[in-house]
């Protein structure tokens, strides 16, 4: 699903969680517990009841006080891909479906790469069962594989699905559904401590539409139709419209202490990256 050269780049980046990790299980997230491990962290004095085994006896020379040597512990993080499978998703050029897949098998390469414990599934779908560490890449290549798209999904299938477990959850759509607003949904994922992405992908003609005349334009979710005259005016108010719709993407993310970011279909999975880089959803390793 990936070219090597695509994963060697991946290698090189990692998720940005926001918050704290604190997993039940050992993996390479910081937690905010302190624990034994190779790292230090901080000193702190010594209470009643501590494990004088932790005692640091040189910090005890120097400051006459019993000090205790605390160190960073080391979690596992969960990380929730949420895959858009609607209809609308099969549409442009070059298909948003493929670069949607693509971008799931992107981060979910990070996430099981760091250890981090990985699900993915479909919106309002189907979801494979946790996975963890590298072994893990080739069941979720296939699971994406076997995804088809069809029908209608939309903002309010987030706060029905009962498989998301805390952690980071992005979610993949083009965020065309005419189905209410997103902000509910994304609030409800900071409700079961997640933190919540919202990741937007288009098709360049999508963005830019090269279309002009008398059309017939049809929802291929609902089945609607609209017959309309396509000027350069009537363009220009698409265009301004899907600039307020992004706004309002990112308002309802920043609600729910979570982030929004866009890429298009047309993109190679380095430029991508860079839209999450620059989001603050990615950071380099």
């Amino acid at each position: 699903m990936l070219t090597t050269a695509e994963l060697n780049l991946l290698g090189r980046l990692d998720l940005a969680y926001g918050r704290p990790q604190s997993g039940l299980y050992a993996g390479e997230r910081r937690s905010p517990r302190a624990a034994r491990s190779p790292e230090f962290s901080d000193f702190r004095p010594y209470v009643s009841g501590d494990d004088f085994r932790q005692i640091d006896w040189s910090a005890f020379a120097r400051f006459e006080k019993l000090m205790l040597r605390l160190y960073v512990a080391e979690e596992e993080a969960c990380l929730n891909v949420v895959l858009d499978c609607s209809g609308s998703m099969g549409l442009g050029e070059p298909p948003k479906w493929t670069a949607a897949r693509r971008l799931a098998a992107g981060l979910s390469f990070m996430g099981l790469s760091a250890m981090d414990r990985v699900q993915v599934g479909g919106l309002g779908g189907r979801h494979l069962p946790p996975v963890r560490g590298r072994d893990g890449v080739s069941r979720v290549w296939r699971f994406l594989e076997s995804l088809e798209v069809g029908g209608e999904a939309g903002p309010q299938d987030l706060i029905q699905l009962r498989w998301l477990r805390p952690g980071l959850t992005v979610v993949i759509s083009d965020c065309l559904a005419d189905q209410g607003s997103w902000g509910p949904g994304l609030a409800s994922l900071r409700a079961r401590r997640q933190e919540p992405v919202l990741w937007q992908v288009l098709a360049p003609d999508e963005e830019e539409p090269p279309i002009s005349g008398d059309l017939k334009l049809v929802d291929v979710e609902s089945g609607r139709a609209r017959e309309l005259t396509i000027t350069p005016r009537l363009l220009g108010e698409y265009r301004r419209a899907l600039a307020e719709h992004r706004e309002t993407l990112a308002r309802a993310a920043r609600g729910a202490a979570g982030r929004f970011l866009h890429s298009n279909s047309a993109e190679d999975l380095e430029t991508t990256m860079l839209a999450g880089l620059r989001a603050g959803a990615i950071r380099r390793g």
